[in-house]
């Protein structure tokens, strides 16, 4: 028996503890009876989840604040950012803003993930970024894979101290681009759609790279 949630099919008793954890009371006639029953899933439950999709709608229905309650996580470091940069408004209008980003970085212990689980499937500590949209003002959490930050940032992939690696050089790692370092121009950022123009376009990678610290702090010049 499936369940439909957010369009995707989810096997039963899965369906109905990723509803427990957004709904006071069950939300289909056919679950009142055994409601009481669910248990909601745990971050650790959806963690575990290998479809990709299934896992997204787990995450948003978990929510920012228990995921964080749950996993425990310990701050590496956090930097804010302060800038003049420039926006564009739903009607296309240019505004200059002084503004502020901070983003924090956290570890997460391996041992959230690995409840359960035999010794040679432990999983290691995971990273993510906290940091805020600049527009919206809404929070977000961004999962990070910290060797290739640190390699991304000159430091070795495999003898590096967590305790070097700061959020923006993470946050600039999840902008990937195909435009070879100094042949940047401008960055310019709406929401998800980043748009990176060379000064060179006929001078471009086979494959695409991650953005370093140093071009995410020096080269975007506008954001909405």
């Amino acid at each position: 028996m499936k369940i439909v949630i957010e369009n995707e099919k989810f096997d039963f008793e899965l369906g109905c503890g990723l509803l427990k954890l957004k709904h006071e009371t069950a939300p289909f006639e056919e679950l009142k009876d055994i409601w009481d029953s669910i248990n909601p899933l745990t971050f650790t439950d959806i963690a575990k989840i290998t479809n990709l999709e299934h896992r997204r709608i787990g995450i948003l229905y978990l929510g920012l604040d228990r995921i964080v309650k749950e996993v425990n996580p310990t701050l590496i470091s956090k930097k804010t950012l302060k800038k003049t940069t420039n926006f564009f408004d739903k009607n296309g209008n240019h505004i200059t803003k002084e503004i502020k980003d901070t983003y924090e970085l956290f570890e997460v212990s391996g041992e959230v993930f690995s409840q359960g689980l035999d010794n040679w499937r432990r999983v290691e500590n995971s990273y993510y970024i906290r940091c805020k949209d600049t527009s919206t003002d809404r929070e977000y959490l961004i999962w990070v894979d910290i060797k290739s930050v640190a390699e991304t940032n000159g430091f070795k992939r495999w003898s590096f101290n967590v305790e070097d690696i700061n959020p923006i050089q993470c946050i600039a790692w999840t902008i990937r681009t195909n435009v070879p370092k100094d042949n940047i121009e401008k960055i310019i950022r709406q929401g998800d759609c980043v748009l990176v123009k060379p000064k060179n376009p006929n001078d471009l990678l086979s494959e695409a790279r991650h953005l370093t610290e140093e071009e995410y702090i020096e080269l975007l010049v506008a954001e909405s």
